[in-house]
């Protein structure tokens, strides 16, 4: 299923069919939820996993909460399956710009960074790790994925409008990063209920 799922997602990208649907949401709950599906991964292999965010994140955000998910949770994905041993670290930093105008919406500029101890790249393989069906690592790893997901992370960072940055060292680890710029959102509450029959407001 996730290997149809990925095939369907690089056709829709190769196809220009894809398409980025903004919503505001709850950032830190949001990746509270990315942070404890990894968690979770993490304990079952016995490494250690951190999550380190910023305490000045913007509260809501307009972004493509599905897609961006996607991305963290690929990533992480990859740093764990490709640790044996050490911790892989998530770390969100946040960075308001000045606004152009006294009644612009404020912006941030989010950096995502993951990190890891696992058995990392040589230069030649960094060079071909985001092309499809590309996989680094023993036959056993192999087989636990698709060689889609990292093609697929590139691609949906592309469409956001910034670059997957790549730093790795054979046997000592990797660390990817990306930064985006989002909007600060007010009305995420609205935006998040599913009945209107009220709305919590404590």
């Amino acid at each position: 299923l996730t290997l149809i799922n990925d095939i369907l997602d690089l056709s829709k990208i190769e196809a220009q069919k894809m398409e980025l649907h903004l919503a505001e949401f709850h950032l830190p709950s949001f990746l509270q939820g990315v942070a404890e599906i990894c968690r979770i991964k993490a304990e079952q292999k016995r490494i250690e996993f951190v999550y380190e965010a910023e305490a000045d994140l913007p509260i809501g955000i307009d972004a493509d909460e599905k897609r961006l998910r996607q991305v963290l949770i690929n990533l992480l994905g990859n740093a764990i399956k490709f640790t044996d041993e050490g911790y892989v670290k998530f770390v969100v930093k946040a960075h308001r710009l000045e606004p152009e105008t006294a009644s612009s919406q404020a912006t941030y500029k989010l950096r995502f960074q993951i990190e890891d101890t696992g058995v990392g790249m040589t230069p030649e393989q960094l060079e071909t790790i985001f092309l499809p069906f590309e996989q680094v690592g023993s036959i056993r790893k192999k087989s636990e994925g698709t060689g889609l997901g990292l093609a697929i992370t590139h691609k949906i960072v592309s469409m956001m409008g910034t670059t997957l940055e790549l730093t790795s060292e054979l046997n000592k680890g990797s660390m990817f990063w990306f930064d985006i710029e989002v909007p600060e959102a007010h009305d995420w509450v609205a935006s998040s209920i599913t009945s209107q029959n009220g709305k919590i407001i404590g």
